[in-house]
């Protein structure tokens, strides 16, 4: 299980919402680089999430949540995974069509129509499946911190 801290915002009808700041993948880093800079300016951003909450609490309290680890390693595959599968299939497709229906079009330019094909199909899975909503990540309050 992957934790992490939070603030309790909100609470209604046996639904909690707690807020975050979200730090940048270079927050422990003392260097100066342009990423740090443009961070200073911007400011913090704050992620608010709804979670469930099996315990009782109030606004104001530091809690930890908590998500099963294999929820982010389901997200991951596809989300960098499926689109390259695409994205790869499609090219060889597209080749493999040029080269033996149509040999008076360049492969390479069949190959890469066919390349985009497969990415903007693979994205149309993802969408009509459902893989990478929101709602296949379950966060849950797991204790009370204050």
């Amino acid at each position: 299980m992957i934790e992490e801290e939070a603030v309790v915002s909100h609470t209604e009808a046996g639904q909690v919402w707690v807020e975050k700041p979200r730090r940048s993948a270079c927050g422990g880093c003392s260097q100066q680089c342009a990423s740090a800079v443009v961070g200073q300016y911007l400011g913090t951003p704050i992620i608010r999430l709804q979670v469930f909450s099996p315990i009782d609490v109030h606004v104001g309290d530091r809690v930890m949540l908590g998500i099963q680890e294999d929820a982010i390693v389901k997200g991951s595959f596809c989300a960098y995974l499926i689109p390259l599968l695409g994205l790869f299939f499609g090219a060889v497709l597209g080749d493999i069509v040029a080269s033996s229906l149509i040999p008076a079009i360049s492969n390479d330019g069949a190959s890469a129509f066919g390349g985009v094909i497969g990415l903007i199909l693979s994205f149309v899975f993802l969408k009509s499946t459902g893989a990478l909503s929101r709602g296949k990540l379950h966060p849950v309050v797991l204790r009370k911190l204050s």
